[in-house]
């Protein structure tokens, strides 16, 4: 089986690494073009990986780039499809699955802390959990690794349940520049309040999060106090953001939401 994984910053380099370590062909391409090699601090382990030459076609390809990327990742994705290849995209959000509409995708989401700096990944804590729409060849190259992974058969919900969580608390703490336990102290209703939105825009695409909105709140009140999205480290470094795909989609649906997405649309176009 090979693979290939397409953006290899902290998502897509941890992955493409555990891959490559549980003796799958992997090959990597970044936007600089292929990469041969990774550096991996995973939590207290250092290590290197060595990947596999870019070779032809694939059979599954992991898509893991930021979603302002995926206009041009969607024009080089031919190239390296057979007719029977599968597509994994990787992303935040849910609006970025109606790019892929013509090719073979099995839909995912992932929970990991990790993040590239100067061409090394950092994985903070042990958390990993991918969890993938069910399919054959998935299952064969994930059956001799050790990492979490749900073959999932409901994975709509499974990543409207994630996007529940990222949407508010990316959204709101790139409005207000602040951490999520500023945010919990402080704005407290508007955390609720957005939840209930986007558990009533999920249930217009038949997606019941009814019983989600204590276990977001619990979960925002245990992660430690400072903690950031990469939506707002983005924002607060004047970098692109995934603004588009983590609030705007819900704001086509929302007035309270769009509310935060015009003014954050403000300040990304200031950069």
């Amino acid at each position: 089986m090979k693979i290939l994984v397409i953006g290899p910053g902290g998502v897509g380099g941890y992955l493409a690494y555990r891959l490559k370590k549980c003796d799958n062909f992997v090959s990597v391409l970044g936007s600089g073009g292929e990469v041969k090699k990774l550096k991996i601090k995973d939590v207290d382990k250092v290590d290197e990986v060595d990947f596999d030459e870019l070779d032809g076609k694939y059979d599954i390809i992991f898509v893991t780039t930021k979603s302002y990327n995926l206009d041009d990742v969607i024009k080089i994705l031919p190239k390296y499809l057979k007719e029977d290849s599968i597509v994994v995209p990787i992303l935040n959000g849910i609006g970025h699955f109606e790019k892929f509409k013509d090719f073979n995708v099995k839909k995912a989401c992932i929970y990991i802390l990790s993040n590239k700096e100067n061409g090394i990944i950092y994985k903070k804590t042990p958390l990993f959990y991918l969890c993938v729409e069910d399919d054959e060849k998935l299952r064969e190259v994930f059956k001799n690794c050790d990492l979490k992974v749900k073959l999932s058969d409901n994975i709509d919900k499974d990543i409207w349940k994630k996007y529940l969580f990222i949407s508010t608390f990316a959204t709101l703490q790139s409005y207000y520049q602040k951490p999520t336990g500023w945010i919990m102290e402080n704005k407290r209703d508007e955390v609720e309040k957005f939840i209930d939105e986007v558990i009533r825009i999920a249930k217009i695409y038949g997606v019941d999060l009814s019983s989600e909105k204590e276990r977001v709140i619990k979960q925002a009140l245990n992660i430690p106090y400072n903690s950031k999205m990469s939506m707002q480290i983005d924002f607060e470094n004047k970098n692109k953001t995934e603004v588009d795909n983590l609030t705007g989609f819900l704001a086509k649906k929302s007035e309270f939401i769009n509310s935060f997405y015009e003014k954050l649309k403000t300040f990304q176009e200031a950069f």
